[in-house]
């Protein structure tokens, strides 16, 4: 009976593990988007380069590589352009205005 049951989690498990990971090389929007193939999985070799102080670097040569937007993560996407930081990092009227919080990170009077 127990060896049943275990059986039967192992392959509920592989099984859903085996459609988290078709989702996401497949359907997910970030899918679409260029990068290395093992970032649509994971952020262990992110993670790596994180912890050696590389990640920089790292993410500097992917976009040489792949552009000004790359994919580095499962769920992380870094960009270059200065359009797509003004995008952002600015509210510029959006309606998602910053509290008053971010004032006390205000250099040279700007947010």
């Amino acid at each position: 009976m127990i060896y049943w049951f275990w059986k039967l989690c192992l392959t509920i498990g592989g099984g859903s593990t085996l459609t988290l990971l078709l989702y996401k090389a497949t359907i997910a929007p970030l899918a679409r988007l260029p990068g290395p193939w093992y970032s649509l999985f994971t952020d262990f070799y992110l993670m790596c380069k994180e912890f050696t102080g590389q990640r920089r670097i790292y993410v500097h040569e992917l976009h040489k590589k792949y552009g000004s937007v790359v994919r580095i993560g499962p769920n992380e996407v870094a960009f270059t352009s200065l359009e797509a930081l003004k995008e952002i990092y600015q509210s510029g009227g959006s309606g998602y205005d910053k509290t008053n919080f971010y004032e006390l990170f205000m250099q040279y009077d700007t947010r």
